[in-house]
């Protein structure tokens, strides 16, 4: 299967980057971007691994990165659609308005 990442995943990815560089720790999000990528490379053999998501009719799926983190993902058609990554310790609501019913 073909893995598409959403520019707001890439922005997510980004974002928490640089959150990591930010405390100085250039290890920390080299090595964090680089679970992230190698999990949704994965997905391109094994695309249904991820949990479904409560209240989602089973459209979106989630893989856990670091406890904290989870890589939202979709099947569509042939294409693994990367989402978002979500930071957990985060209001779950805000999540609501990325993911459509």
């Amino acid at each position: 299967m073909e893995i598409v990442w959403t520019a707001e995943a890439e922005r997510h990815l980004s974002a928490l980057a640089d959150s990591f560089h930010e405390g100085d720790d250039v290890r920390v999000a080299t090595e964090f971007v680089q679970k992230a990528t190698d999990q949704v490379a994965r997905l391109a053999d094994t695309p249904y691994v991820g949990d479904r998501l409560a209240g989602r009719r089973g459209a979106y799926r989630a893989l856990t990165v670091d406890l904290w983190f989870k890589i939202i993902y979709r099947v569509v058609g042939h294409k693994v659609m990367v989402i978002a990554i979500w930071d957990c310790r985060h209001e779950p609501l805000d999540l609501t308005a990325l993911l459509p019913r």
